[in-house]
């Protein structure tokens, strides 16, 4: 088990995930009028879904190397 403290974004994989979809969603294409966020969103994590090798990439961030130690 490894204690994290309370606040740790760059600890969490979960964050690299939400900040490549702020970085490449709804940031960089606006929605469009009668578009919701909500949909868009749920649109743009079923993308990622198919890209292993991104979301590989989120584990094996240099901050994330904790969960590799198991």
């Amino acid at each position: 088990m490894h204690v994290l403290p309370g606040y740790a974004p760059d600890l969490n994989p979960d964050e690299f995930v939400w900040s490549h979809l702020k970085r490449t969603g709804v940031a960089r294409n606006p929605l469009r009028a009668g578009e919701k966020l909500e949909i868009r969103v749920e649109q743009q994590l079923r993308g990622l879904q198919k890209k292993r090798s991104l979301i590989r990439s989120f584990f094996e961030a240099p901050s994330v190397a904790y969960i590799s130690d198991c």
